[in-house]
């Protein structure tokens, strides 16, 4: 498992991914990857966070994650919605300084069909509808959909940052990484701010601050998301008692956790199990 760096398996022939997401009460702790994300929003609603702005999802909203943009998403109740994802290889087609590109990050829906928003959904219902019915050379109608949703992001939601800005950002996200590894290495031990901002050179109070500006929450509420999501894994994959997984993710503070893992999944870990168990028993019956 990445927790901080998303690894995306890409189609081969498109070098791209799609996929329909149904999520209830999902939280994807903080990450980032190469590759421009787009969400559209079909059902439900979803809290998104970009760096240091937070946003509400709804029916029709659309969401852009730019290249190696930390962000982290939470479904609330169900929730389904279109996800793609671009790789560089893609992105490099733009121009010849595609990384200097970036598009915005919240497009909310509009009904009027020359808007932006009417006409990006469209596309994505027809790469839904190409994805789903696979028809004798479908790849190449879904490059003719990537190549007419790239062109109208590089003309109508573009801006292009400036060198010094790109610098700047280059440089804290380099230090946001480290620090998300670290966590991903340390998250069963006990983890404290001096220790984390130590393995950045950096001040307690700096790291705060700069934390907070490129992930939107402390880094304690991070901390408590990986344990949350790695807990929740093993809750599902492992028969280890539930006293076991908490001491073995590093968590000791057990009215909080209850209260995130509730928040997050809408149940307590014992129900959830059970419930999860009951629905593979008469999975198995039903199909022997």
């Amino acid at each position: 498992m990445s927790l901080s760096h998303e690894t995306i398996r890409d189609d081969k022939l498109t070098q791209l991914y799609f996929s329909v997401v149904d999520a209830f009460n999902a939280l994807l702790p903080a990450h980032w990857h190469s590759h421009l994300e787009m969400i559209c929003l079909v059902d439900g609603q979803m809290t998104a966070y970009i760096n240091e702005t937070s946003y509400e999802l709804y029916p029709g909203d659309i969401l852009i994650v730019n290249p190696k943009d930390i962000h982290y998403t939470h479904a609330h109740g169900d929730c389904r919605y279109y996800l793609l994802q671009i790789p560089p290889a893609h992105l490099e087609r733009i121009n010849s300084e595609w990384n200097m590109l970036h598009f915005s990050e919240f497009i909310p829906y509009a009904s009027e069909e020359d808007t932006l928003s009417c006409r990006l959904t469209a596309i994505m219902k027809e790469v839904l509808r190409l994805h789903v019915q696979k028809e004798k050379g479908h790849h190449l109608l879904l490059l003719i959909q990537l190549y007419q949703l790239l062109y109208l992001l590089y003309t109508e939601d573009a801006t292009i940052l400036s060198e010094q800005s790109k610098s700047r950002t280059e440089r804290d996200f380099l230090r946001m990484e480290q620090s998300m590894r670290y966590v991903k290495e340390h998250f069963r031990e006990q983890i404290t701010l001096a220790g984390a901002a130590g393995h950045l050179s950096l001040t307690p109070e700096y790291f705060c601050r700069l934390f907070k500006k490129y992930t939107g929450q402390t880094f304690f509420t991070y901390v408590a998301q990986i344990r949350l999501l790695q807990f929740y894994q093993d809750l599902l994959q492992t028969d280890e008692s539930i006293t076991f997984l908490l001491e073995k993710n590093g968590i000791t503070n057990y009215r909080q956790f209850m209260r995130m893992f509730k928040e997050a999944y809408g149940t307590t870990p014992h129900r959830l199990r059970k419930q999860t168990h009951s629905g593979r028993k008469e999975s198995f019956s039903t199909t022997s």
